[in-house]
């Protein structure tokens, strides 16, 4: 049998710890940037497909661009597993492989970047669902993703203009 003890936090310190956590955490809109990895609750008006019932989903979202107003940004999902809606050839060569590796303070196990579908957010939205940064891609995993972003055939000019990612 384990033997557990309850300690008292007469000083209030565990809270205080957390709270530097939470602050740590919390998305400055201000200063959001193209790669920064942030957690968000995100719900069928998102865009996202919600299964089992939920309402909304928290998500690891990656910011890969901006709208030229400046109040939403383009992003792309992480997903433990390649969706199986993306079966075919042209939308399977559309997932980045992120490797735990990388980001082992992110990510639990290998994952991957959809950047087959870009989701517009509003800033807005990412502050009042109190969205959390986590990070930001490597610069090599950045740098392939932007590229590969501005190259496919996936997305119109009109969309990568939308997001500054074609002129």
């Amino acid at each position: 049998m384990p033997f557990l003890v309850k300690m008292e936090d007469t000083t209030g310190a565990l809270n205080k710890l957390k709270e530097i956590f939470t602050k740590k955490e919390k998305v400055d809109i201000s200063s959001l940037k193209i790669g920064d990895i942030i957690y968000i609750s995100l719900d069928a008006e998102d865009g996202i497909i919600l299964k089992d019932k939920y309402k909304e989903r928290l998500k690891f979202i990656v910011i890969v661009g901006f709208t030229p107003e400046g109040n939403a940004i383009g992003a792309l999902l992480i997903n433990s597993n390649v969706n199986i809606l993306k079966r075919s050839q042209e939308l399977y060569n559309c997932q980045f492989p992120l490797l735990r590796r990388n980001y082992c303070n992110i990510l639990d196990y290998d994952s991957w970047l959809d950047c087959s579908d870009i989701f517009e957010i509003s800033k807005q939205k990412i502050a009042n669902k109190e969205a959390k940064a986590k990070g930001c891609l490597t610069e090599e995993d950045k740098e392939r993703v932007i590229n590969f972003l501005k190259e496919t055939d996936v997305f119109d000019n009109a969309t990568k203009r939308r997001y500054g990612l074609i002129k």
